[in-house]
């Protein structure tokens, strides 16, 4: 939700807020039976980034920038 109202607050300063889902990803956590490298992770996830625009603020995202439903 914060995420949401920031995309509302900021919009007329011309800021995009949005969510990002990492993945399921290779860390102590999940151990080397998740199935991406942070690497990977990271490269798609600033891809994401590098297309976002106006429409998609106040979005959830996943790493990929498929839009995951609030």
């Amino acid at each position: 939700m914060i995420t949401k109202t920031l995309s509302v607050d900021l919009k007329p300063h011309g800021i995009i807020t949005v969510a990002i889902h990492p993945g399921w990803v290779q860390t102590k956590m999940p151990g080397p039976h998740a199935p991406m490298s942070t690497t990977t992770s990271v490269i798609e996830m600033l891809n994401t980034i590098s297309s976002l625009n106006a429409e998609t603020s106040g979005t959830f995202l996943n790493y990929d920038g498929a839009v995951i439903p609030w």
